[in-house]
């Protein structure tokens, strides 16, 4: 058996699995043409055109908009699972520092990077896999093969992200173990950019209300949960630092089994052409199409993979969300390496020094909460909106994209005044459980930006929506990495020069980027 034909069986097996997971097609004869609604007449009576082009049909259940809620609820609990799994990867680095220090002999800074060069891979590898999971469904990347959509991206990035953080955690050196980060950095990223354009092929703007804050809090809880599972296993004789990168394998390992077998494929664009592939398949004609299939790859390539750039150069809004969420992870990255530094005062460190980032977490769940109320007022203006009522919020029949900034105009406060509280209380002469409590409003003014910019982009942006948010991603992981961890390892331990380190971000927000 040549290589050739092994490779050509290995596509077909490929080829027929995304089919499968994409939707299973109704059994026709093989001479019967199928039917599309509102065609009948067309194909029949006026052969005009070549092609016809397909289309979802009225509660085609293989369009996701018409899947159950259970369904999609089902889907979005699989996007957050897998987005909790590959943010912890982000942050376990930082429980590892010191037995990095003591194995290798590296310095403190050398340590931080391993944090760093895996935000610099997340920002590195954003840019590409959004428009690279709209670009495969039209075929352009795997012609050959049939692949197409998201699925297929989500399937390889995670199990390259798996392998890589095995190879992380056999690392010889310093320099091996930045370089495998890294290259996991690139290849965790699309949860973040990607998943957002999920949700839009899923939900309505109503389910999204709701979904989307469920996301976010697993996307948020997973770098909090880093330093607390990596902080137990560092103090462990028995495992060690390495075992965090071990951890994070096996998680990833998990999500990715959990998507290769119940992860549907929810792109329209690649469904319907599933669809047009079948038809051809069933009837032996070659005129059915999908509308996608139209275009040129030098139109597909330009239109695609320079969007993000071109969003990110000229849309203000775009602009705008960039700087407001460098400065929030500018912090909360930052935190991960100043909480061992004021906690460690009071005698607090290793696992139950991850602790310390459990009244975060709860301020998460606090705001999750709130968005439950937001739910009610939004579902009340989506339905004024549908039954063409016009009042403050709804324009042209539909709930304006700036609805969505409400809970942030509320919570954001919280941000800052958190970061106050948490840098005047830092010192020795307070209880630990004073500058501990701060992170509980922390926590929820900092998840209220992200949803709030979030949901605004995808209701701004719509079918380019996974462009936008890896422009918003890109930009502020690169930039945080290069020039602020350093930072805030090398924080001194005098509780006064402290105080004014931390306050250095509210100060910023409070100077005019909050408002």
């Amino acid at each position: 058996m040549t290589v050739y034909t092994t490779l050509e069986k290995h596509v077909s097996v490929m080829e027929a699995y995304f089919q499968y997971r994409a939707f299973t097609p109704s059994s026709k004869p093989a001479h019967q043409a199928p039917i599309i609604e509102g065609k009948e007449e067309e194909a029949l009576e006026t052969p005009v055109s070549p092609l016809i082009f397909v289309t979802f049909d009225e509660n085609d259940p293989r369009n996701p908009q018409n899947w159950s809620k259970a369904y999609k609820t089902f889907v979005i609990g699989l996007l957050a699972f897998l987005t909790l799994s590959l943010t912890f990867a982000s942050s376990v680095s930082s429980a590892a520092e010191r037995g990095m220090m003591e194995e290798f002999g590296c310095s403190q800074v050398a340590a931080t990077a391993a944090t760093s060069m895996f935000l610099i891979g997340m920002g590195v590898g954003a840019m590409p896999m959004a428009p690279l999971s709209e670009w495969c469904s039209h075929g352009v990347m795997t012609s050959q093969a049939g692949i197409y959509g998201r699925l297929p991206v989500y399937l390889l990035t995670i199990l390259l992200a798996t392998v890589f953080e095995i190879a992380c955690a056999v690392a010889p050196n310093v320099p091996a173990l930045l370089i495998l980060r890294f290259i996991a950095g690139v290849w965790s990223t699309t949860p973040l950019s990607n998943s957002g354009g999920s949700l839009n092929d899923v939900g309505d703007p109503v389910l999204r209300t709701i979904a989307l804050p469920l996301f976010t809090t697993a996307g948020f809880t997973g770098p909090c949960l880093g330093p607390i599972i990596g902080g137990f296993l560092t103090e462990n004789a028995n495992y060690g630092w390495r075992w965090c990168y071990w951890v994070t394998a096996i998680w990833n390992a998990a999500a990715f089994l959990l998507c290769f077998f119940f992860m549907p494929e929810t792109l329209a664009p690649a469904l319907l052409k599933f669809k047009a592939i079948n038809y051809r398949k069933a009837t032996g004609e070659h005129i059915w199409r999908a509308p996608i299939e139209d275009e040129s790859m030098r139109n597909l390539t330009i239109k695609y993979l320079q969007r993000p750039f071109k969003m990110l150069a000229i849309e203000p809004v775009v602009q705008f969300f960039v700087a407001y969420l460098l400065v929030v992870y500018i912090v909360l990255y930052g935190y991960f390496d100043a909480y061992p530094l004021i906690f460690g005062q009071h005698g607090i460190s290793g696992g139950k020094g991850g602790l310390m980032f459990v009244p975060v977490i709860i301020g998460f769940l606090i705001l999750l909460g709130i968005n439950f109320v937001h739910f009610e007022r939004y579902k009340g203006l989506a339905e004024d909106a549908k039954r063409g009522i016009e009042r403050r919020g709804i324009h042209e029949g539909r709930v304006e994209p700036e609805e969505r900034l409400v809970p942030l105009m509320g919570c954001a406060v919280f941000f800052p005044v958190g970061m106050f509280w948490f840098a005047w209380t830092s010192g020795l002469q307070f209880n630990f459980w004073v500058p501990m409590m701060s992170g509980l409003i922390f926590g929820i003014g900092l998840l209220s930006i992200f949803q709030g910019a979030t949901q605004y982009m995808i209701d701004a942006y719509g079918p380019t929506a996974a462009s936008a948010l890896t422009a918003l991603l890109s930009l502020r992981v690169q930039r945080l990495s290069d020039m602020l961890l350093p930072v805030w390892s090398s924080l001194p331990s005098p509780p006064c020069t402290t105080t004014w380190v931390i306050n250095g971000p509210p100060l910023l927000q409070l100077n005019g980027l909050n408002r």
